[in-house]
């Protein structure tokens, strides 16, 4: 998948937003950073990876209920940084089209399921 252009302009956000802070404000593990990188430049997105996303988001829901979401502490980073809300649409969209049996399985833990009304889906 190609990131859209939402999902793109997300990460690209996140990464500004890191460089910006002080370095005890950056968020964003070394591959959290490499994922923003390739969202950011719009750069092609396999499926395995995709599902990693389902997973990061379906992980991660919780950190917008973070204190610091609001400062776009460090859960606002990383949730941006894979894409915001756009990447997790486009991920679940992407993996529920090639690979319907894994998307069934995802969808029935309750975080998932947390995480598709958080969606809208």
């Amino acid at each position: 998948m190609t990131p859209s252009r939402a999902t793109a302009t997300a990460a690209r956000r996140a990464l500004d937003v890191r460089a910006e802070k002080p370095a005890s404000q950056r968020g964003m593990t070394p591959i959290g950073i490499r994922r923003a990188t390739q969202l950011a430049n719009r750069q092609t997105v396999s499926l395995d990876t995709a599902k990693r996303m389902v997973s990061y988001f379906t992980r991660h829901l919780v950190d917008k209920k973070g204190s610091t979401w609001g400062e776009q502490g460090k859960g606002w980073q990383a949730w941006m940084g894979w894409g915001g809300d756009p990447g997790a649409r486009q991920a679940i969209a992407l993996v529920r089209q090639e690979d319907r049996e894994w998307f069934d399985r995802w969808r029935q833990g309750v975080r998932a399921q947390a995480l598709l009304r958080h969606l809208g889906r």
